[in-house]
C-alpha cells in the first residue's frame, strides 16, 4: 500500500469513529424525554375535565362523540366550599382540556392545576366578562341580607344563568376544543352554533313564560346570591337572599329583616337550592306565609343538562310567582 493510501484509510476510519460517536450521543439525548404540550393522537377522544357538571353538559353538546368529559364536582355539590380529593388530581393529570368558571366560584381548580403541573389547555369561561348594565360589579349595598352582599369583593361569577352568557360559554368551549383538536375544529364550531340556536329558542320560550307572571309578582328571594344575571335578563326583581354567603348563617336579626321584607314586598315564594340545607329557608317561608320551590345554579341534579336546568328554573319561577 502506498503512503497516500495508508493515510486515506486512516482518515476514513477516524471519520467513521467520529460519526459513530455523534450517533451514540444523539441516541443518548433522545433517551431523555422532553416536556411537550399535550397533543391529541389521531382517532382518540379529547379528554376534558370540567369543574362543574353543568359545564360538562356544554362540552358534550359541542364535542359529541369526539370528547370524553367528566366533572370534578359530583352533582348537587356546592362548589364554593368543595375540597378536592386525590381522584381529582388523577383526572386533571390526564386531561387535554380543562374547563372551569373562574372568579370566586371554583378557585380550587386553579390550585389543583398548579399542584398537578398540568399541560392541558385551560379555559376560564367567565374570564373578562362584565355584568350587564344595571348590575354593579362589586355588589355593595347598604342593607344586609340583600343579594348584592355575597360577592362584595368581586364580580358575581354566575354568568351562565343568563342565556346570552351561556352562548358565550359555548363559543369559548368550541374554540378551546378547536385548539386542542384542530382536525375537528369545524365540527366543534358547527355544533356550538347549533347548540347556541337551541339556547336562543329556549330563551324566547322562557320570556313568554315569564310574561305570564303579573308584573307586581315578579320578585325573587333566593337561597344565595346566584341569580342576579338570570333576574336581570328576565325582568325579575331580586328582593333578598337567605344566606349572605355559603357557610355563613344569618343572624336572628337578619332573618327577621328578611321575613319583614318578604311581607312588605308581597314576594310569593322563596327559592332554595339542592346543595344547601333548606331548613332555614323553610322556617322563613313558614313565618312569612309563602311557598318554597327549588332553583338550580351551580349544583344541578344528575340528569339535567344546561338547557334542562334552565328550563326547569323558568318553570319553577312561573309556578312560584304566578299564583
Amino acid at each position: 500500500m502506498t503512503r497516500e493510501g495508508a493515510m486515506h484509510r486512516r482518515w476514513t476510519v477516524l471519520g467513521l469513529l467520529v460519526l459513530a460517536g455523534l450517533l451514540v450521543a444523539a441516541c443518548g439525548q433522545s433517551a431523555t424525554p422532553t416536556v411537550q404540550p399535550a397533543a391529541m393522537p389521531s382517532g382518540q377522544r379529547v379528554v376534558v375535565v370540567t369543574s362543574l357538571p353543568i359545564f360538562a353538559t356544554m362540552v358534550e353538546a359541542v364535542g359529541g362523540d369526539l370528547v370524553s368529559v367528566s366533572a370534578v364536582l359530583p352533582p348537587g355539590t356546592d362548589p364554593h366550599t368543595y375540597q378536592p380529593a386525590p381522584r381529582d388530581v388523577a383526572k386533571l393529570a390526564q386531561a387535554a382540556l380543562v374547563v372551569y368558571n373562574g372568579g370566586d366560584l371554583d378557585p380550587w381548580m386553579e390550585r389543583q392545576l398548579e399542584a398537578v403541573g398540568s399541560r392541558a389547555r385551560v379555559v376560564a369561561l367567565s374570564a373578562g366578562l362584565e355584568p350587564p348594565p344595571g348590575i354593579e360589579a362589586g355588589h355593595e349595598h347598604e342593607h344586609e341580607g340583600t343579594p348584592e352582599a355575597e360577592h362584595e369583593q368581586g364580580v358575581n361569577p354566575h354568568f351562565w344563568l343568563d342565556p346570552d352568557f351561556g352562548i358565550v360559554y359555548v363559543e369559548r368551549i368550541a374554540e378551546a376544543l378547536a385548539e386542542v383538536d384542530p382536525a375537528h375544529a369545524e365540527t366543534y364550531r358547527a355544533n356550538a352554533e347549533r347548540y347556541s340556536q337551541e339556547i336562543r329558542t329556549f330563551d324566547e320560550w322562557a320570556k313568554g313564560q315569564i310574561a305570564t307572571i303579573p308584573p307586581e309578582r315578579r320578585k325573587l328571594v333566593t337561597f344565595h346570591d346566584a341569580f342576579p344575571y338570570f333576574a336581570a335578563h328576565y325582568g325579575l326583581e331580586l328582593v333578598g337572599v337567605v344566606i349572605l354567603s355559603p357557610g355563613r348563617e344569618p343572624s336572628p336579626q337578619e332573618v327577621a329583616q328578611l321575613v319583614e321584607r318578604i311581607r312588605q314586598e308581597g314576594v310569593p315564594a322563596i327559592f332554595v337550592e339542592p346543595q344547601f340545607n333548606p331548613k332555614l329557608a323553610q322556617t322563613i317561608a313558614q313565618e312569612a306565609g309563602v311557598r318554597v320551590l327549588e332553583l338550580y345554579s351551580d349544583a344541578a341534579p344528575a340528569g339535567l343538562d344546561y338547557l334542562g336546568m334552565m328550563r326547569q328554573n323558568v318553570t319553577n319561577v312561573v309556578e312560584g310567582l304566578r299564583g
